[in-house]
């Protein structure tokens, strides 16, 4: 099992390239770069629903830009195992006006891949749970 802690540094795997990828396009907001590392028939399953193919799958990742909080994704590590990896993450919530951190969240995010890219894709609050159905079953 390969792992990448923060950034591009370590694994060299497919796996762990295309998360990062991922990861780096959704902080950016390029959806040029996200359906680069997005498998045609994607899968995203949200904490809000679940979405099919890129359209769907692009339309998730936009923000909105209304609010007064801007999401930003901190990478700790990631570790892939032959078509899965997982990025140990905390999402970070800022405040706009102030660029304070109002609230961060340590959790993980899943990613079965398919010839490089991102079949799917899913959050899990539970660190520990995200690394054990990677080195299991296919992510539920």
């Amino acid at each position: 099992m390969g792992s990448v802690a923060g950034g591009p540094r370590g694994d060299d795997s497919d796996g762990a390239r295309a998360a990062l990828s991922f990861i780096n396009a959704f902080n950016r907001q390029d959806p040029e770069a996200l359906a680069k590392v997005l498998d045609p028939e994607v899968v995203i399953h949200s904490e809000k629903g679940t979405h099919y193919g890129l359209e769907e799958a692009l339309a998730w990742a936009r923000r909105v830009e209304t609010g007064e909080l801007e999401q930003r994704i901190e990478i700790d590590r990631i570790e892939s195992a032959g078509d899965r990896a997982v990025a140990l993450i905390r999402r970070q919530w800022w405040w706009r006006d102030e660029n304070a951190l109002a609230r961060e969240d340590e959790m993980a995010w899943g990613f079965e891949l398919r010839d490089g890219k991102v079949r799917s894709w899913r959050p899990f609050q539970d660190r520990a749970a995200a690394l054990a159905q990677m080195s299991g079953s296919s992510l539920p």
